[in-house]
């Protein structure tokens, strides 16, 4: 790749100094209060994402990525953080022609959560280790900045819009992004987007940037820039990210019939995610058979404690065939107890009550072994349910049941 001299001027300066939101200060008057209001003209449109009324395409794009992430309500802090990030999705696709969408549901279940960060070291100790990690990055940068280092520069800062902006510069110059320039904007794109709830609709950024990925990845086709293992694993996140379940298995699909792309533990693990946070828990465990035939052959790709973690949400979650998908957790559990895995007592509690729900006896079961394995004692109620043969022999034990002072003697 063509290297570009300290003293070509624009380029230097955006790679070295951080740029400022554009209209930042001027748009502000017109969000306040806007998120709720439909945009009739638009002028308005234009003006609420601070452009001028000829602006071109890219000019919005940029405006509203840097906007949108400004104003996303996870990322900002003012009370009215909700209601200019709607103004900022309306304005869009106002300009765009694009149609309106509902409102996300605030009301979603939440997934399947990470266990909080225990950090090994004192603090300083990683602040040391991040500033002499990146300390050969910034001398490359400041000494030969070239596109592909300005690009890596803006996405560690989170400035995607300005990354997405040098790659049109780079465009406009006449040079051909490589593979790792792709590659780099699809994952920027995907880290960008926010991670829904089970259950919960995508926002408008997330919606948009899927079309971006969608753009970048047809881009990188048409110039014979073949996508690989990686590019195929960020491109089904963001499928995950932004809804797109059938897309994302039948890009999975496609890995499966490619010896090139055979996926491991991680595009196997990304898939889960994908089916578990859109609700389609059968796919994920139809996928589960596929991961154990595949484990038969020399390719074998692990199971890993997240894997486990997510089928077991596949199984249990409440929802369509839950009886159908309750019948997979022997396999399962086998699995987990041939790989040393095993679940934690709040698991172990939502496995027999979802059994029980179902009637499933000999599973729930199998789960209290497997807690008593692991060490943990479950609420006595399952337990006794378990014990006496499900939900509705437990109650008639309970209501027929004769307490103790009433069968002392009368004096």
């Amino acid at each position: 790749m063509k290297l570009l001299l300290v003293a070509s001027g624009s380029l230097c300066r955006r790679a070295l100094l951080p740029r400022p939101a554009v209209c930042a200060m001027a748009i502000s008057p017109l969000l306040r209060g806007a998120g709720q209001r439909h945009l009739s003209t638009r002028s308005e449109a234009h003006a609420t994402l601070g452009l001028p009324p000829d602006a071109t395409l890219e000019q919005v794009k940029g405006a509203y990525y840097k906007l949108a992430m400004m104003h996303h309500p996870d990322r900002s802090t003012e009370p009215d953080a909700a209601e200019r990030f709607a103004a900022i999705g309306a304005a869009y696709n106002k300009i765009l022609g694009l149609p309106e969408r509902a409102r996300r549901d605030s009301k979603a279940r939440e997934g399947p959560q990470q266990a909080p960060f225990a950090a090994a070291f004192p603090p300083w100790v990683y602040r040391t280790a991040e500033y002499l990690h990146r300390v050969p990055q910034r001398l490359d940068t400041w000494l030969a900045p070239s596109y592909a280092s300005t690009i890596y520069h803006h996405l560690r800062r989170e400035e995607l819009a300005e990354a997405l902006e040098v790659l049109e510069e780079m465009r406009l110059e006449g040079e051909q992004p490589s593979h790792a320039v792709y590659e780099m904007l699809i994952r920027g794109c995907t880290i960008a987007m926010r991670r829904p709830s089970i259950g919960e609709q995508p926002d408008h950024l997330t919606v948009n940037l899927v079309q971006r990925v969608l753009e970048l990845w047809g881009d990188m086709e048409k110039m014979g820039r073949k996508p690989d293992y990686l590019t195929y694993i960020e491109l089904m996140r963001a499928f995950g990210k932004g809804g797109a379940t059938a897309q994302a298995l039948q890009l999975f699909e496609k890995m499966c019939n490619s010896v090139r792309l055979l996926p491991e533990q991680r595009a196997f693990n990304t898939i889960y995610e994908v089916c578990v946070l859109n609700g389609a828990y059968s796919e994920a465990l139809r996928l589960f058979g596929e991961h154990e035939e595949m484990r038969k052959s020399l390719w074998k790709p692990r199971f890993t404690p997240v894997s486990f973690s997510l089928l077991l949400t596949a199984a249990a979650e409440q929802g369509p065939e839950l009886a159908a998908r309750v019948r997979h957790l022997p396999r399962l559990l086998h699995e987990m107890g041939s790989h040393g895995v095993l679940p934690r007592v709040e698991t172990c509690e939502r496995l027999v009550r979802s059994c029980l729900e179902v009637d499933e006896l000999e599973i729930a079961q199998q789960v209290v072994q497997l807690a008593a394995r692991a060490g943990h004692t479950i609420d006595p109620k399952l337990a006794a349910a378990v014990a006496a043969g499900g939900w509705g022999q437990a109650q008639e034990r309970e209501r027929v049941r004769v307490p103790a002072d009433e069968t002392k003697p009368l004096r």
